[in-house]
């Protein structure tokens, strides 16, 4: 059994941390965590027991993959209990106020689709578009507050007997494996321990905190546990922040830090290569004006009258609510020099005080943004209810407690933290697995769970020396320059399940991936999307009382397909989502049973001939050899089979023989066998 203070003594010196960071308190704090953990791990809370609560899964971490993985698993039946840390949930899109969606337009799907559909339509009854962001047309933006309110109408609605609790300001301490098997976790709130048992763990922390507690495998940077190097680089963090344009400068100077920050002056020079009074705007070059920074996280806002639409460049201007995610990378040194360590992740202290300097480059940059761009009337936004506890601690923080209160009581509590350690799963998806052309993936994986769309995109050091050799993968791989989608890549069943540990998924940016694919999966659609297919895969795992890892892929991505989740690559002008032969030919082209006649048509009604019906069985056959024989010279076909005739063949096939094979709704049996009613004909014969 592992605890937290097993890394509380880490901290190396002068690891980007000035040493005036870490006060006296932090020193006191840091021991009597220390004490208390090694006090309750030896006398079991002081010998007065722990209380115990089970759930069917136990998702630990409430951000956008997590709140998926357990909606989905209660809306598949499960009790369902969300472990956060924090005060909010929702993760990066809300938490951290990452709420201008990172969203392409290809991976629309899904319980992602569902949440932004919500959003669009809470804002369209206040006569408000959430196309206000990244200077294009049909972009999702949200104010954080109302992408958690969605969430939390998501999971309240959900029917019983499913059910989600969530508790909040609550962090996983320590981890019960029995043999291979991860049985339980304990988590403390406000002091007091709780153990948490179920038959399903997910780790959808922002930073993997539950895989080295649950004795998992995992990567961080460019190592592997056991052997971590803590000088590996990560990606930069950043400290966003949501700001709006007040009535008057002295309305704004109420949530406005009037002082700069320590180390303001040494930010100034990259803040001034980003945005000036007199820069360019969007698409010219760097440094940009005003308008096109407020304008690339503009978002919505209930109380402007007047028109604001990303995809009509006259309208950026009018923008009056914006997060500010673009100059204030910390520590923002660029591609080619060491930057953030593994230290962040391994070392909870040194995250405290790496989380500090982030936050204090946002404070300088809100200042300079005040000041120097003379947007006087602008400060923090005091309607996002952002009061809670903060991994910074800046109410007891020396430095920052009453100089910057005004700001930072309405400042996210939690930054955006782009890398996470990663899992070491049955598959490990490599920036080789997801080379896209044409709009899709060039390798295709049958055991599909979700997609993902964003391109490989890394904030800070991408040197050679940090890039996973072993993984085949070099600063060579790295693109060179931004290079736009091109196209949907899957994430297999693998990625989400350990090598070895029984009892746990992985289900945020901590999935078996590698670094260069961890900048295109860790935004927000793919990781929503993952966590909808977690939160399926456990639900199937405690139904049928096997391991995750015996999961059969195929069931899950039926229930996926039901849920509306497209895992096929493929997409067809004349099967539109939703309709009859949708889930029917998805299914049947992640399989490659029987692809589209062309590029953009998949032809769902024309009729099958008896060489296409040879050639379908003989496929189904290979791909679920555990469900259907090989037809071998048995079968005979006809020239142009009949619905009727190609169930009987399907029944003789199956395995068992014979199981009656249900007809979709307004097919007969003697009706031509087309296409589309050839693979609704096969959904039905695998349910």
């Amino acid at each position: 059994m592992r605890n937290i203070g097993e890394y509380a003594w880490t901290l190396g010196a002068g690891d980007m941390i000035p040493d005036s960071i870490l006060s006296g308190g932090d020193m006191m704090r840091r021991f009597l965590l220390c004490a208390f953990l090694s006090l309750w791990t030896v006398s079991g809370a002081w010998g007065g027991g722990v209380p115990s609560r089970s759930f069917d899964v136990v998702v630990v971490g409430g951000g956008a993959g997590g709140c998926a993985a357990a909606i989905q698993a209660a809306r598949l039946g499960m009790r369902v209990a969300i472990l956060e840390e924090s005060d909010w949930i929702g993760g990066q899109m809300t938490g951290a106020a990452v709420s201008t969606m990172d969203d392409v337009g290809r991976t629309r799907t899904g319980i992602y689709r569902e949440f932004t559909e919500r959003v669009r339509a809470r804002y369209a009854a206040l006569g408000r578009s959430v196309s206000t962001c990244y200077w294009g047309p049909d972009t999702i933006a949200f104010e954080p507050a109302a992408g958690q309110d969605v969430l939390r109408s998501m999971i309240r609605e959900i029917p019983a007997p499913g059910s989600v609790t969530i508790e909040t300001e609550t962090r996983v301490t320590q981890a019960r494996r029995e043999g291979k098997r991860l049985v339980a976790v304990t988590a403390v709130r406000d002091f007091r321990p709780t153990e948490y048992r179920a038959a399903v763990f997910v780790d959808a922390t922002e930073c993997g905190d539950l895989l080295p507690l649950a004795g998992a495998r995992y990567r961080a940077g460019n190592s592997v546990s056991p052997d971590i190097d803590m000088d590996a680089n990560i990606q930069d963090i950043t400290y966003v922040a949501v700001i709006r344009k007040y009535e008057s400068p002295s309305a704004a100077d109420a949530t406005a830090a009037a002082a700069p920050p320590p180390g303001y002056d040494a930010m100034l020079p990259n803040f001034r290569k980003v945005v000036t009074r007199d820069g360019n705007r969007w698409p010219g070059k760097y440094p940009f004006d005003v308008v096109s920074h407020n304008a690339y996280r503009g978002l919505p806002d209930p109380g402007n009258p007047l028109p604001a639409d990303s995809g009509t460049p006259s309208t950026w201007p009018n923008i009056t609510k914006t997060g500010v995610n673009w100059a204030n990378d910390w520590p923002g040194r660029g591609g080619e020099v060491p930057g953030l360590t593994v230290r962040y992740l391994e070392d909870r202290l040194f995250r405290k005080l790496a989380d500090r300097e982030a936050l204090l480059k946002t404070l300088g940059f809100l200042l300079y943004f005040r000041s120097e761009l003379g947007q006087t009337d602008w400060s923090a936004d005091d309607s996002q209810g952002y009061s809670g506890r903060s991994t910074t601690a800046w109410d007891v923080w020396p430095v920052t407690k009453d100089a910057f209160a005004a700001a930072l009581r309405h400042i996210p509590p939690f930054p955006y933290v782009r890398e996470s350690r990663r899992l070491v799963g049955l598959d490990t998806l490599r920036n080789a697995d997801i080379v896209r052309a044409d709009g899709r993936a060039l390798k295709n994986y049958p055991t599909a769970m979700a997609l993902g769309e964003y391109p490989v995109d890394i904030h800070g050091a991408h040197l050679d020396r940090f890039m996973e050799h072993d993984l085949g993968e070099s600063a060579a791989s790295f693109p060179n320059g931004w290079e736009p989608s091109r196209g949907v890549f899957q994430l297999p069943f693998g990625v989400f399940v350990p090598e070895t540990v029984d009892g746990l998924l992985a289900a945020e940016k901590n999935i078996s991936v590698s670094r260069l694919v961890n900048g295109a999966i860790r935004l927000q659609p793919a990781v929503m999307l993952a966590g909808q297919a977690v939160g399926t895969i456990a639900a199937c795992a405690v139904r049928k009382g096997c391991e995750v890892r015996d999961v059969a892929p195929m069931d899950v991505q039926l229930r996926l397909l039901d849920a509306g989740s497209r895992l096929s690559m493929e997409t067809f002008a004349d099967v539109p989502e939703g309709g009859a032969e949708w889930k029917a030919v998805q299914f049947a082209t992640l399989y490659e049973l029987l692809p589209g006649m062309t590029r953009d048509l998949y032809a769902p009604s024309l009729p099958m001939t008896g060489r296409q019906t040879r050639v379908f069985a003989e496929r189904l056959a290979g791909a679920f050899p555990k469900r259907f024989r090989t037809p071998g010279r048995t079968a005979d076909f006809a020239s142009f089979p009949d619905v009727g005739s190609f169930r009987a063949l399907l029944a003789r096939l199956a395995i068992p023989e014979g199981r009656d094979i249900p007809l979709p709704d307004g097919v007969r049996d003697a009706d031509a066998l087309t296409r589309g009613g050839a693979v609704r004909i096969l959904l039905n014969a695998l349910r």
